[in-house]
């Protein structure tokens, strides 16, 4: 995409009302079609406004919310309060929400006072990166020509930008001199790695417990930090809105990414509509596995719903296409939430069956085999057959040194069985 807004060809701005209208519609629940938007609205206000408006401002008066004042801001007209909202409904303030909606109004204010040339933060890549060097461009532009990029803008683009950034870009970063341009070459030199961990909460009215992913954003730009407890966090997860949003926030932070979704995935593992757009906005992302993916992949794979399951399946399956993934804490919080009934076991198989049959094998046994080790000795229960089964068909043929305790005594109970039958197939698979 150009760093320059040419006047948007009419095309353009019925493209842009084509997105607009199934965002207003069904909910702002795809990432890409968000920033389609956003992009698509600073290039109608670059261009010929009067064109825009006549295409855009039927939208204004029908849709409360943020949209309608970015519209209206986009087309340079007025977007009266709607007489159906009141920001009292919408009690839900996660941190993540409230950074998709400042970015909203900053840009909305911006288009009313000093349109900008471009945003910062449009990403270059279906998984929510930026271009490095496109973001560098924008920098030395707005340093040449006396304009700085909003503060929202600014910080989406630091979290979206890749792992890995040319030597070239980070060298003429730090010849920038603007508050802007000092912090994005500050990122690039000193990248910052979260941590995470996972805490117990018990149960409390209106929330079963439960376990929940935290993070330390430490190093990471303040608008990552939930300041809330473990329980606070679990007590507002099922208000969540537009999480399908959150993982393009931080895409080359996967684990605190997830170390916000978690207590959603938790929350709607029972009843609810999750939705799947989170899981893919996951998968796609980059960094490092930690409690926080694979607490939320466990939780996923259980999910109530068999489309969020398959979802979560999938989302397995393009993980362990990645080089060096280990899916080996997912199969231990799964056996440590079925042993505690967090869970229903029976739930997971088939996704990890359908990641078997797609060819990812080696993710499938290391699920499984970190997950028997925890629920072999808590004994029989629905699912397990299946799962040691599972386990079986995807154990490695040749030899292997998984310790898998109880296993043994279970294959050599006597009688037939579905469990039985099944470690024995599993046992005749490990060394002796």
């Amino acid at each position: 995409m150009s760093p320059r807004n040419d006047s948007p060809r009419c095309d353009e701005v019925h493209g842009a009302f084509g997105e607009l209208a199934i965002l207003l519609r069904g909910g702002d629940d795809d990432p890409i079609r968000h920033e389609l938007v956003l992009d698509g609205l600073v290039r109608a206000a670059g261009g010929d406004r009067n064109t825009a408006a006549r295409v855009l401002e039927p939208l204004i008066p029908q849709w409360p919310g943020l949209w309608p004042a970015l519209v209206a801001a986009a087309i340079g007209r007025d977007a009266p309060p709607h007489p159906g909202y009141h920001p009292r409904y919408h009690t839900e303030r996660h941190p993540m929400t409230l950074f998709v909606e400042r970015r909203v109004a900053e840009l909305t204010a911006r288009l009313v006072t000093a349109p900008p040339v471009a945003l910062l933060a449009t990403p270059a890549t279906v998984a929510g990166h930026v271009d490095p060097a496109r973001v560098l461009g924008l920098l030395l532009e707005a340093e040449r020509d006396g304009w700085q990029p909003g503060e929202a803008d600014l910080t989406q683009a630091i979290l979206r930008l890749p792992r890995v950034v040319d030597r070239a870009v980070r060298a003429t970063a730090a010849r920038l001199v603007s508050p802007a341009g000092r912090r994005f070459a500050g990122w690039l030199a000193t990248p910052a790695e979260p941590r995470t961990w996972v805490e117990e909460v018990g149960h409390q009215p209106y929330v079963s417990s439960r376990r929940i992913a935290m993070l330390d954003p430490a190093g990471l730009p303040a608008e990552l930090a939930d300041p809330r407890s473990a329980a606070e966090r679990a007590r507002s997860a099922r208000n969540a809105t537009a999480v399908a949003l959150w993982p393009m926030i931080a895409p080359s932070h996967r684990e605190a990414m997830a170390a916000h979704i978690q207590p959603f995935a938790a929350a709607i593992v029972d009843r609810g509509n999750p939705g799947t757009g989170f899981l893919a906005g996951l998968a796609a992302a980059d960094g490092p596995v930690g409690p926080a993916m694979s607490l939320t992949m466990a939780y996923a794979l259980a999910n109530h719903r068999q489309t969020a399951r398959l979802a979560a399946g999938d989302a397995l399956i393009e993980l362990a296409a990645r080089p060096g993934w280990d899916s080996t804490g997912i199969g231990a919080k799964v056996g440590t939430l079925a042993t505690a009934d967090r869970i229903v076991l029976q739930r997971i198989v088939q996704p990890l069956a359908e990641a078997l049959k797609a060819g990812a094998r080696d993710t499938v046994w290391q699920v499984t085999s970190a997950a028997l080790p925890v629920l072999l000795p808590a004994g029989p229960r629905p699912g397990l057959a299946d799962l040691v089964d599972l386990a079986a068909n995807a154990a490695p043929r040749g030899g292997h040194s998984a310790d898998l305790p109880g296993l043994a005594a279970l294959a050599a109970k006597p009688g037939r069985n579905r469990l039985t039958e099944a470690a024995r197939r599993l046992a005749a698979f490990m060394p002796t």
